[in-house]
């Protein structure tokens, strides 16, 4: 298996636990990355095959939309995480 290299950051919490995980079982925090990786890679792959939108891409055109907001750029994260920063 060929590997490339990745430079990644977490959040303290999930660092703690990955290490607290990677120490219970032996392996690497990285072999626990890339099984996590692996699963998000395949619901996605899932999820597209079973037609499944992307929630993502429903937001394309939202700003065009006369009934939508005026305000997407300046408040985008409430539009797409449902919070303000």
């Amino acid at each position: 298996m060929r590997l490339k290299r990745k430079q990644i950051y977490l959040e303290l919490a999930s660092e703690h636990t990955l290490k607290k995980i990677a120490t219970e079982t032996g392996l690497s925090e990285a072999e626990h990355i890339r099984r996590a990786v692996r699963a998000y890679v395949d619901q996605q792959r899932s999820d597209r095959q079973s037609g499944q939108p992307d929630p993502l891409l429903q937001l394309i055109g939202i700003c065009d939309d006369s009934n939508g907001p005026g305000d997407g750029a300046l408040h985008h994260d409430r539009y797409l995480y449902g919070r303000m920063p």
